[in-house]
Order: C-alpha cells, then structure tokens, then sequence
C-alpha cells in the first residue's frame, strides 16, 4: 500500500490575533552524485508518492525535440523553444510566438485541441469571442507537439490521446530522464497525457535535463526571457518570470495542483514545493521565504521581495493590521 504524502503546517494567515487558514506543503532540497538525487533536507515527507506533475512536465515534454533536429528543421528561434516550455498567460508577444511555431510546421490555430479560454493577461488583445485555444497558457506545448508530428509523419489529428505516437515519445522520455518506469497516467486540464512521478524520480529527471549537453539548447532557450515563460496576469508578474528575474541562476517551473520546481544553475541543487491547497499566492510567499533562507536570493531580490510583495502580489486577508507578513511555519529551522 502505497504511504499518502505527509504534508505539514506551513503558512498560517491572520485576522488579528486569530488563525484564519492554514495551509500545508511539503518541499525537499536535492543535491546530486554521479546525477543520482540526494536528499540534503526536507519539509515534510513525500513518501514516494506519485504526484501529476501538470505543467511541470513542459520542459520534459518539449526535449522530445532534441531527439530529432526538431528547432533545426524547422529554424526555430529561441524564444519559439521557450515557449513551448512556458505557462504563458496570452500576451502579443506570447501568442505570435504559438502562431510563429504553427506557421512555420504548415498549420494554424485549428489545429490546437487545448481549450479555447480568455487571456490570463489583462493587456491581452481581445479577438472576436474573447477565446481562442492561442490565448491557453499551455498552447505552446501543443504547437510544439503539432511540430514534432508533422515532421515525423504522424497524424495532426488526435494528438492529445495517450495512444498517439506523439504521446508515446514523451512517455518514453520521461521513464528515460526519471529512471522511473510505468508511471500513473491521466489527462491534464489541458487535454495532453499527463504522467505522475515521486519527488526523487522528478529532481533526478529536471537534472538529467539541465545537465546534459543534449538539452543545453532548452535551457538555454528557458532562461534567454523570463518574460516569455510567463509574462504578467491581472496580479503582476507571473511566478516563473519573477523568480528568474529575482535571480539569473534559478530556472522556475510552476504546475498546477501547487507544484513549484526551482533549479539553482550556480550550486547544481534542486527544490521541489508541492502545497497541499492549490492556492499560487500563498504558494509563491512559502516558495519566498524559502529561496530567502536558502541564501537564494540576493540582496536586491530580497529587497524587491520587501518593497513589493503585499503591495503587488496579495490581498490585504494575507496580513495583520500593520500589512506584514505572518505566520510563516519555523522555514528556515526546518532547512537546517
């Protein structure tokens, strides 16, 4: 019988002098030996637990590529291969790119199965039913695979089932890269295949991929524009960007059900947050306060950090009376 997680206590919110929500998180920080993760400290425990891994899984989905000349068959440029990696929120600059990816493979925007939504970003620009499957902060990942299929003479159609040859590559690159084999399976709110993996298959998987000179061209495509990984939602800078540009050494990856993935470029480590409550405010203050203990960030990112986040990033409900922030479950004890 397979152990649930073991989430803990991580972030109380106040009313007052009063608890008012509490939320729970397990996190682990790996080191690696002969690119095997080893697990320096922990919140939590995961337990070996399979976890969806959502829009974690883009960077491992999109190096299907770099096993067919993919960027050079088709002259992809390095914002078109971030793209294909990135949780974007629909702006100009975002929805070009998708449509450059398409263009370029001989398709358009019919051809997309995610599902047609409203842009994240409130600047967005609005087309004539305000939808369009573009505007989805996953249709880059799903031009990508449209790309891939087209050059492998595979069908257009149906590349969303599990079943499509599409699919079965990037099945077999993430067993590939995690060491983990038959891995759960379900479908993403975005309609793609999407696979479970437990933390130390996942850090072993993200570094495999950052490290091996094969995919140097992702991460270097990844880490070219924070801007375009994310962009700005109605909130302000998106978590992915804001990371990377709090600190030029860290590759960011959020994912849906409070999944948040951070390589440290610099000192070859890798942490992984996974909340129990899908909240991304709360998520990216644990996530804050945990790259601060860590010696993460420097001093102009903690600075901006101060400067920026009750006034930008959360409501007035995440605070005291005095608007500071509280509650923050003893982080950097249990990091030590």
């Amino acid at each position: 019988m397979v152990s649930l997680p073991e989430y803990v206590p991580a972030i109380n919110l106040l009313r007052g002098d009063v608890v008012d929500q509490r939320f729970f998180a397990i996190a682990a920080l790996y080191d690696f030996s002969n690119d095997m993760p080893v697990k320096v400290s922990a919140i939590g425990s995961d337990n070996n637990y399979p976890f969806f891994l959502r829009s974690l899984l883009k960077p491992i989905q999109a190096s299907i590529i770099a096993d067919y000349g993919t960027a050079e068959y088709y002259n992809f440029s390095k914002s078109e291969i971030a793209i294909m990696q990135a949780s974007h929120c629909g702006e100009k600059l975002h929805n070009a790119l998708v449509l450059s990816i398409l263009n370029k493979a001989g398709l358009n925007e019919s051809k997309l199965l995610c599902p047609a939504i409203a842009a994240l970003s409130p600047d967005a620009p609005v087309c004539e039913q305000n939808l369009s499957p573009v505007f989805n902060n996953c249709s880059g990942k799903h031009a990508m695979m449209l790309a891939v299929s087209k050059q492998l003479d595979f069908p257009v159609e149906n590349y969303n089932n599990v079943n499509h040859p599409v699919q079965k590559l990037v099945f077999n690159k993430i067993c590939s890269l995690s060491g983990y084999n038959n891995p759960p399976q379900t479908y993403d709110g975005c309609t793609l295949p999407v696979w479970a993996l437990p933390f130390n298959a996942i850090a072993k998987a993200f570094f495999r991929l950052y490290n091996d000179t094969k995919y140097r061209f992702l991460k270097d495509a990844y880490c070219f524009d924070p801007y375009i990984i994310g962009g700005k939602d109605s909130v302000g800078f998106r978590q992915d960007t804001l990371i990377m540009k709090l600190n030029p050494n860290l590759i960011s990856k959020t994912g849906a059900g409070g999944f948040l993935s951070i390589y440290n470029m610099l000192k070859k480590q890798f942490m992984i947050i996974k909340m129990a409550q899908d909240n991304n405010k709360v998520r990216f203050l644990f996530a804050a306060k945990l790259l601060e203990a860590l010696g993460w960030l420097n001093p102009a990112g903690i600075e901006i950090l101060d400067k920026n986040l009750c006034k930008n990033l959360f409501d007035y409900n995440f605070y005291d009376e005095s608007g500071c922030i509280v509650g923050l479950y003893k982080v950097s004890e249990m990091l030590s």
